[in-house]
């Protein structure tokens, strides 16, 4: 298959217009002239390569918890809540996941506290520019988002501070002979508002089109793959579409990819605000976030289901 996923520059004098054509035609973009040094994400997968190749045992003391920060094992998560897919076997892929840093747990923020780090030279350092430069990226993009919805300037204030998460992917090879139902990442939607994905030269991305078939995104060196999630799908009042999407790793060889997303806080109410405002009720995103969490996450299930 080939891929239908069209290009968004930042550099467009008309962004807004652009933004609002492809986000409501495909809700995949290719982002271009984002101003993210190639170094710097050179960087990032090198600390990711560096840190799936220490031992399980190792990675396990820095192991994902209820603030969702650290390692998360292989096949430690399974997408029942998919819609698009009778999912019954977890995802095939393991990862590592840096949030925002909270010096302590604040007990009315969902999510909240301080990141887990390996003991890996320098690592710390590379996730937190990375992070610190993806949401100066993520606030430009998401006022642009905003204002080609024609909202009320002060919806950005949703996203102070935002609920941010940097997320380093390892995904094994499939086996040659692959049951139907066992995906790298089972096809779902991101839950959130934008999320910005850096991947490897190696494929197995594929978005649900239009017209409802599974094309292939083929990796692109110079851009993000950009995508909406049901947060900003729900605050455009359906304008912009949150888009399916899976990944098959059929390419014999490991993959990596470092998706960052970029999301309103926790305690913000989702309300739509163009579009067809009637069309969704409003929500509390830490409400909505914990019931995927706890229904996804091995780490985020009450004690009862884990025994």
């Amino acid at each position: 298959m080939t891929a239908a996923i069209p290009v968004l520059d930042l550099r467009t004098p008309d962004i807004e217009r652009e933004f609002l054509k492809v986000y409501s035609e495909v809700g995949f973009a290719y982002l271009i002239g984002h101003g993210i040094d190639p170094a710097m994400r050179t960087a990032l997968f090198d600390a990711s390569a560096e840190f799936h190749s220490l031992p399980e045992a190792q990675k396990r003391r820095v192991e994902v918890d209820h603030t969702h920060r650290g390692y998360i094992p292989m096949a430690a998560s399974t997408d029942v809540n998919s819609t698009l897919a009778k999912v019954t076997k977890p995802n095939q892929s393991s990862s590592f996941m840096m949030m925002r840093e909270d010096e302590t747990v604040m007990p009315d923020v969902y999510l909240s506290g301080p990141n887990k780090w390996p003991a890996l030279n320098g690592f710390r350092t590379t996730l937190e520019q990375y992070h610190s430069e993806m949401c100066t990226l993520g606030n430009r993009l998401m006022q642009i988002a905003l204002r080609a919805i024609d909202t009320n300037p002060s919806a950005i204030e949703m996203f102070d501070p935002p609920t941010t998460w940097l997320r380093l992917l390892h995904y094994p090879p499939s086996p040659a002979q692959r049951a139907e139902d066992l995906y790298g990442s089972a096809p779902h939607t991101d839950f959130g508002a934008l999320t910005f994905l850096a991947t490897d030269d190696v494929g197995g991305l594929q978005v649900l089109a239009p017209e409802e078939k599974w094309i292939d995104v083929p990796p692109r060196e110079d851009a993000f793959v950009v995508n909406v999630g049901d947060m900003l799908h729900r605050l455009s009042g359906g304008v912009l579409r949150s888009t399916p999407h899976r990944v098959i790793n059929t390419s014999g060889r490991e993959r990596y990819s470092c998706p960052f997303f970029y999301d309103p806080h926790v305690n913000a109410m989702i309300t739509p605000m163009s579009g067809n405002t009637s069309r969704f009720e409003p929500i509390n995103f830490g409400t909505f976030l914990r019931g995927e969490l706890e229904a996804t996450y091995d780490a985020h299930k009450p004690a009862e289901d884990t025994r």
